[in-house]
């Protein structure tokens, strides 16, 4: 017999903080570098392409002492059913005793990791008086990736939203203006892409775009960009050419040359693996990260298990000592 804890989505994201969640990724990175840490194969399956797809991702924290699993579900139909388009599981295990430690649900931690993720990376690769950011795609990971931005870089001041469709930017401002009262929020015409990316310290892309949109010639020396939106194959977001005469950083080298950003530069012959670093090797000090004020840097994130399991462990033990949740004897 063993205890398990179980938590609903309420609870899960009563326990979620971004502050919280931006200190368990780069510590997750920080595993990942020493060796500590590692992922297993991804497991991606289409029911129907496009409609209904898995998604698979485990990994361990030796370091941490846990492993486990996220489980997603993606299903195109399901808000006209009144249910979320995506959902899944995590389960936690320790490594110690090799049992289960926890279950959560797997949406709200994906939404706060991956904004937490942008958030390591722009603190660490970004110039430190960066104070504009552009954010190309006004959908729930935009809205993570500002949160994150604006809780790890207390100097930003202005956030400019671009999406493809200019009332989901309006909304978006309209949303999240009152969230961020030091930040200035202005919605963007997506004709206006060019020069307001030629005028940010900081761009995030996080769409689910196939084709680049972002141009080599627009960006500014400086500048930081978080690559978020391309996680599988054929993904893109950046133009390729670009990629060759930056500084680039990974999550994982493994798995940004196989479905992140850089998949399409390292196809063409542009870039290798060995262009890349991974920001865990920068945090560490293994690898350098920006040298100069005017170097343009790329984080390439496609997001790792052992980011989930870290957050979820850390919300497990909150739960335990607030005693919320259900816990279980197995």
């Amino acid at each position: 017999m063993y205890p398990l804890r179980i938590l609903n989505s309420e609870q899960t994201s009563y326990l979620l903080n971004m502050e919280d969640a931006i200190s368990d990724v780069e510590l997750a990175y920080r595993l990942y570098a020493r060796e500590e840490a590692g992922v297993f194969p991804v497991i991606v399956h289409h029911f129907e392409s496009g409609k209904r797809e898995i998604d698979l991702k485990s990994g361990h924290l030796a370091g941490a002492g846990v492993f486990g699993m996220k489980m997603l579900g993606f299903c195109s139909e399901n808000p006209q059913r009144g249910l979320a388009s995506l959902s899944g599981l995590i389960v936690v295990m320790d490594v110690d005793k090799q049992q289960p430690i926890g279950v959560l649900d797997g949406t709200p931690i994906t939404f706060m990791r991956t904004g937490a993720a942008g958030a390591v990376a722009a603190r660490a690769l970004a110039r430190k008086d960066a104070k504009k950011v552009l954010i190309v795609g006004a959908g729930n990971q935009g809205r993570a990736q500002l949160l994150g931005l604006a809780t790890a870089m207390p100097t930003l001041e202005e956030i400019y939203i671009c999406d493809i469709i200019y009332e989901k930017s309006c909304q978006f401002v309209e949303e999240q203006k009152g969230k961020f009262p030091n930040l200035r929020l202005k919605a963007v015409l997506y004709a206006e892409l060019a020069k307001t990316a030629g005028q940010a310290d900081i761009i995030v892309t996080c769409t689910r775009s196939r084709k680049f949109f972002i141009n080599k010639q627009w960006i500014k020396a400086g500048t930081h960009i978080n690559a978020i939106g391309a996680d599988m194959p054929g993904k893109q977001e950046i133009e390729p050419e670009l990629l060759a005469s930056i500084k680039l950083f990974g999550d994982s080298r493994a798995q940004v040359i196989q479905k992140g950003e850089c998949q399409h530069a390292v196809k063409s012959g542009r870039i290798s693996a060995d262009d890349i670093a991974e920001i865990g090797e920068v945090l560490e000090g293994i690898k350098p990260g920006r040298n100069s004020e005017d170097d343009i840097t790329l984080f390439d994130a496609t997001g790792m298990a052992i980011q989930d399991l870290i957050v979820s462990a850390h919300l497990l033990e909150k739960a335990k000592q607030l005693n919320i949740g259900l816990e279980v004897e197995f």
